[in-house]
């Protein structure tokens, strides 16, 4: 059942660069959070419902969850969006694997768990991983001349890597990791998962709609639809990041450990790699390949039991 956490893995890259892709035809970053809570909520209230996870839900488990509505989608979601934005999916999802580092010193701090010399070593190797790529992963050949692969090349073109948009995906790791966190004792009174993650959208859905609405500005330019195409594949990336991909881990954590199936879903970094050279025909450099494995080697070791 490993390979149904690899494929997480694969779908966490792919909703990534399709989330790329949508950015400026659906409005930038905070408008593709809101939309992506809409169609998020309806996909996930269905299976919610087809699987009777509403009923595994209580009163109780609201404040966490919704402590990890905040942190890991109100915050984190549009962040992430604003870093694909500014430095590129590849750049994005390699620093987002600071979520597991981040996951880990909190649990420490805030849980008392033990975190002990290979964790600390793990960190450490994240941490270099991503400033190898980041720092010095640059493209090594031309985009082909072909004008639909040099229109996607400009999207997912990597200039000089800007602060701004490393800050945003550090944000939106740290919010992923605090989600996480808070999630953890919801999670372990058996409740569907399902269930959890269409309250979670909605409760973010409500919150970053209700700011957007209670702005004088919306109604006077009024409230961006996006058109028919773009809605569609923003719909079709959830589904993949959110409905597929979390299936999947669900379903390989009841034939494999914690630890491997946690390692192996957060292999985006290195599964974007080849996505990024099929759809713009650039090859990665050496260095974004070796980086992104030095951090994948990190994140093993950090949840090596």
């Amino acid at each position: 059942m490993s390979f149904l956490a690899i494929g997480t893995s694969i779908c966490i890259a792919l909703a990534g660069m399709i989330s790329a892709e949508m950015l400026k035809a659906v409005g930038g970053a905070m408008s593709l959070s809101r939309w992506r809570m809409v169609t998020g909520f309806i996909m996930m209230a269905l299976v919610a419902t087809i699987t009777s996870g509403w009923s595994t839900l209580h009163a109780g488990h609201i404040p966490l969850i919704l402590l990890s509505s905040v942190s890991g989608i109100v915050i984190a979601d549009p962040a992430l969006n604003g870093g694909i934005a500014r430095i590129g999916a590849r750049r994005t999802a390699l620093i987002f694997s600071l979520s597991a580092p981040f996951a880990a010193i909190l649990g420490f701090l805030v849980l008392g768990e033990t975190l002990g010399p290979t964790q600390v070593l793990g960190c450490a190797l994240v941490v270099c991983g991503i400033v190898l790529a980041v720092g010095f992963g640059k493209p090594t050949t031309q985009p082909a001349a072909d004008p639909d692969l040099a229109q996607e090349s400009s999207v997912h073109s990597e200039t000089r890597p800007s602060m701004k948009g490393i800050l945003l995906v550090v944000l939106a790791a740290l919010g992923q990791a605090v989600g996480i966190l808070s999630m953890r004792p919801v999670m372990m009174d058996h409740v569907d998962p399902f269930g959890v993650m269409a309250v979670r959208v909605l409760a973010a859905g409500i919150i970053m709609w209700g700011l957007y609405l209670a702005s004088p500005r919306t109604w006077k330019i009024g409230i961006l639809i996006p058109s028919a195409r773009p809605l569609a594949l923003l719909s079709l990336g959830m589904f993949i990041g959110y409905v597929v991909g979390m299936s999947m881990l669900m379903m390989a954590l009841t034939a494999t450990s914690v630890a491997i199936a946690s390692t192996l879903s957060s292999m985006a970094p290195v599964a974007i790699l080849p996505m990024l050279w099929l759809r713009t025909g650039v090859q990665p450099a050496w260095q974004a390949w070796c980086g992104a494995l030095v951090a994948i080697a990190g994140i093993a070791i950090i949840f090596w039991r």
